[in-house]
């Protein structure tokens, strides 16, 4: 039979089960968080573009990250005296479908509309025979690769691909597209090739290169201003994260519901019976005596206990008294028969069971109030 658990163990699995909870939540969020950064140019790791993004300052160029709405570029630009041609690098987290590009960059068509450039890499392609790993030449040197995704479709100039398709091209003479989101990450800056491609593009129009961290999540202080004191509360809301609230709010509430469960009143302990020894220990010789068949000295031991009892209500004190004492006072208090002395005056030894229980009611019947009068 298996034991309850005590309170102290329930809370240690309680404390195991938040600390998995937990575990699990950083968990899910740290990968939202690592996929959200690829593609940086504040990640140093091997899926960020820091390495670029400092050898352009190296070069001299004018480049400069962005974290705020890619809208409020637009009317900074407009503004501008003089701004000419700008360039912007968009570096999705990962691929995204060009269905799904209105979504990521709701600017795109005003910003081409425009007439300034755009680069955007990670556009999900079709998997093809290709191999995943291969180290394609161009003009601007060998560009290392890992995917087997390629486009195939029209094109205004490829620059780079091989015979199942293209994966770095021109869709006009201001959009850049990419089939890997990786083209120049920080993996691959030992590889001349695929630095030098991007590079060349975004500052052929020698104009100033802006690069999309809104994209990423980074934000400068303008645009968390701006959306901490938005009116519209619908976006408000659409920004929280309710999922995740949502699971911490259940969980702590189960917590609550376990811990200060109270159906029945307080919690009281449960107190342990009192043992009385003296039954206890007349049950257990019962038991024995019954078990080994000792009917003999079941009667002598009761008859004599029941006959010092008899001789104290008739008054003859704690002593031994013989039978006709015994059977004269008996008779003159009572007037009774002395055939009901008998169980006492003259046991019977019983051989079975039955015998033993006849004997017994005879016993008994001495205490009837017809019998013994005061």
């Amino acid at each position: 039979m298996r034991s309850p658990l005590s309170w102290n163990n329930r809370w240690l699995w309680l404390s195991l089960g938040a600390l998995a909870l937990l575990l699990t939540l950083l968990w899910f969020g740290g990968a939202v968080t690592h996929q959200l950064e690829s593609g940086s140019t504040w990640n140093r790791g091997p899926a960020g573009y820091s390495a670029w993004y400092a050898r352009l300052q190296q070069q001299g160029v004018a480049v400069q990250r962005w974290q705020q709405p890619v809208g409020e570029l637009l009317a900074q630009v407009a503004e501008a005296e003089a701004a000419g041609t700008v360039t912007l690098v968009a570096v999705l987290p990962g691929f995204v479908g060009q269905g799904e590009l209105a979504q990521w960059l709701p600017w795109m068509g005003e910003w081409l509309e425009a007439g300034h450039r755009l680069a955007v890499l990670g556009i999900q392609m079709p998997v093809t025979s290709a191999p995943f790993a291969q180290a394609i030449a161009s003009d601007w040197g060998t560009v290392e690769i890992h995917t087997r995704r390629r486009h195939g479709g029209p094109h205004s100039q490829m620059l780079l691909g091989d015979d199942y398709g293209a994966v770095v091209w021109t869709q006009d003479q201001n959009l850049l597209l990419s089939a890997t989101p990786h083209l120049a990450a920080n993996a691959y800056q030992q590889a001349a090739g695929n630095v030098a491609l991007l590079t060349a593009w975004v500052t052929a129009a020698e104009g100033t290169v802006w690069v999309d961290e809104y994209l990423h999540g980074y934000r400068d202080e303008a645009a968390i201003a701006q959306e901490l004191g938005s009116d519209n509360w619908l976006a408000y809301l659409a920004r929280t994260p309710w999922l995740l609230l949502g699971v911490q709010a259940l969980f702590i509430t189960l917590v609550a519901l376990i811990a200060l469960n109270r159906r029945l009143g307080p919690r009281q302990a449960v107190l342990e019976p009192s043992v009385n020894n003296s039954q206890a220990y007349i049950t257990a010789l019962a038991g024995v005596l019954h078990k080994a068949s000792s009917h003999d000295f079941v009667v002598q031991t009761l008859s004599q206990a029941e006959r010092l009892t008899l001789q104290k209500q008739l008054g003859l004190g704690e002593t031994p008294v013989t039978d006709e004492q015994l059977a004269t006072a008996w008779t003159q208090h009572n007037g009774g028969h002395l055939q009901v002395l008998e169980p006492i005056l003259q046991p019977i030894r019983p051989r079975t069971e039955a015998q033993l229980k006849i004997w017994l009611q005879q016993l008994q019947s001495l205490y009837r109030p017809k019998d013994l009068r005061p």
